[in-house]
Order: structure tokens, then C-alpha cells, then sequence
């Protein structure tokens, strides 16, 4: 499982997350779509796989997880919005906050007060925390991954602070393929991540993208996204390391295998007004990769025109 419900705030936690955790409570979490506990995995700085959650007893009988994956597995292919709306769960907006909610001493719940100032137990967060469909997301993750995960449905809305754009076609970009290019306007950006292992050092670590000015057939002069991390703690800095690493062995793997995965690395960040091929960082929940088949949906044809809400789509860039 890639993500879970925190048992004590109700929040959702991207397996990603524990890797910058100062300590993981193993019995803390559970499946966002019931009650069963979950148990977070291969999250240590040692391991060499991607963290992630897996069941710990079963599902419960009513829990829809299996629906969110079939819906997914359908989402690839076609449209799932209807008349009446989405039909899953998916972030709207991105909220940064400073730190995740408190809990209590030995992992207990903190107190939750309602909008009446009455206290709300933990069954009663968790259960309004089941229901909400749309969700505030702390990183960008889990944003990127409803990018990918539903290519026909990007007329989603989309609310990100510093970004006039509003659904999620307009505020994802694909950098271009092959000539570097000024962007005027702040986007999620994102670009197939280099094989090249990246350079790091005290104050930064940089990484190298696929696309750029190409000279020859041959990349000359690559996009590059600089992460500032001179103040950052060791456990921020491990989090974007590890995600970097993992996702260009995954990549080189894929391509070795005749698989249609690529390794993208999406991010906010600033385009150098000097240097046009780099891009700056400063924010470890500004960044994040996923090694998957990105899917563009074709333009629609006249005669499917009015099943697609207008919308700028993505130039295909590869």
C-alpha cells in the first residue's frame, strides 16, 4: 500500500513520509478505507527498496481500498467523472504546514475541538476523516500521483498557493522536450529524471533531467533542479536523497526490461533568471519522483468533444 490514515489525526501518509520521521509508531496507522491496522515497512535508512504499508490482519468487510484500486486500473484507460461528479477520493489544494498535527504522549490522540467547541473523540475524527473525499495534501506526492493516476480527469480541481491555475491540467507542465525555454509562470513542472547519479554536497544536491537542448541526438545542455538544503536536517535531506536514489535505479531497471516506465521528477521550484536550464528548490514537499508509464489522453475528436469539459492539455513532449 502506498499510503494510510494516521490512527490518531486522521491525516493520510504518504509511505514516502516515514522517511523523515524522527520515529515511526509501528501500530499507528491504518487503511484509509476502514479500520484495519497497517504496518509501515522498509522505511529504515538502510533499506533499499521504496517504503510502504501492508495489511496486518484483513480489510474490513465494508472497506471500498480494493474499489480505489479498481477505480485507478479503469482511470488509465478512460474518463471515471460523471454527471455527478468524481467518484473517489483526491486532493484539492495543497497546505503547508509547519508541523503535522500533535499527539498525545505514548502515540495517544490529541484532543480534536469541533466548530461548536465541543470535543470530538477520535472515532468521530476518524469517521469525518473516512467521509471527506477531497483533502488537503501537505506535500505535493500525493497530488502527483492523482496526476498520474488519472490522466482523463485532469479538469480536476486544483488549489495551490503562488499558482494562478486552478484544476490540475493547467497547473502540471512538462518541461520541452528538446530546447530550453523561459516559463514566465510558476507550475507543478515535471521531466523524465537523468540516469546520471546526482552531485551533492553540504549545501546542495543537484539532479539532472532528461529533457533540454539537444544537439546531434545528443543532450547538450540538460535541465537541471538544484535542491538548497544548507539548513535542512539530516532526515529532510536523507527523504529527497533516498526518493531520488531508488527512483533511478527503479528507472534504469525498467528500461532493462522493456518496460514502458520512466523515472519523472516533479517539483515547484524557480527558474534561474541567469542560467534558464536550472531550477531552484528550497522546500523538501516541493519535490518528489514516481517511476510509472505516464499516460496523455488523445485530443478529444468532434464527436467526443462533449464529454470533455474544455481544457489546455498537455503538449506531448515525448
Amino acid at each position: 500500500m502506498e499510503s494510510a490514515r494516521d490512527k490518531y489525526t486522521g491525516e493520510i501518509i504518504d509511505a514516502e513520509q516515514l522517511w523523515i520521521m524522527n520515529s515511526v509508531n509501528d501500530s499507528g496507522y491504518m487503511c484509509i478505507g476502514c479500520i484495519a491496522s497497517v504496518i509501515p515497512c522498509s522505511y529504515l535508512p538502510e533499506n533499499k527498496v521504496r517504503a510502504h504499508f501492508r495489511i496486518k490482519d484483513k480489510h474490513e468487510t465494508d472497506c471500498d481500498i480494493d474499489g480505489d484500486e479498481r477505480l485507478v486500473k479503469r482511470a488509465l484507460k478512460q474518463r471515471v467523472t460523471t454527471k455527478d461528479g468524481f467518484p473517489g477520493r483526491f486532493p484539492n489544494r495543497l497546505v503547508l504546514r509547519d508541523a503535522r498535527p500533535v499527539t498525545g504522549s505514548n502515540g495517544s490522540p490529541a484532543v480534536s475541538t469541533a466548530s461548536n467547541g465541543t470535543i470530538k473523540n477520535v472515532s468521530d475524527v476518524l469517521s469525518e476523516a473516512r467521509r471527506e473525499r477531497r483533502w488537503a495534501a501537505n506535500t505535493i506526492r500525493p497530488i502527483c500521483r492523482t496526476f498520474i493516476n488519472f490522466p482523463f480527469d485532469r479538469d480536476l480541481s486544483l488549489a495551490i498557493s503562488g499558482i494562478a491555475a486552478n484544476t490540475y491540467q493547467r497547473i502540471f507542465l512538462c518541461l520541452n522536450r528538446d530546447k530550453v525555454v523561459k516559463y514566465n509562470e510558476p507550475h507543478i513542472f515535471y521531466a523524465p529524471i537523468a540516469w546520471k547519479a546526482p552531485a551533492s554536497d553540504d549545501n546542495q544536491i543537484e539532479i539532472q533531467l532528461s529533457y533540454g537542448e539537444w544537439k546531434d541526438r545528443k543532450l547538450v545542455n540538460p535541465y537541471r533542479l538544484r535542491v538548497n538544503w544548507k539548513n535542512w536536517s539530516a532526515a529532510k535531506r536523507n527523504y529527497i536523497s533516498k526518493d531520488i536514489e531508488i527512483s533511478r535505479l527503479e528507472s534504469i531497471a525498467a528500461k532493462n526490461s522493456d518496460s514502458k516506465k520512466m523515472g519523472w521528477l516533479f517539483f515547484i521550484g524557480r527558474q534561474d533568471e541567469e542560467d534558464l536550464t536550472l531550477f531552484h528548490v528550497d522546500d523538501h514537499r516541493l519535490i518528489c519522483c514516481f517511476v510509472v508509464e505516464m499516460v496523455y489522453p488523445p485530443r478529444p475528436t468532434e464527436s467526443t468533444a462533449k464529454k470533455w469539459p474544455p481544457r489546455r492539455l498537455v503538449r506531448k513532449n515525448y
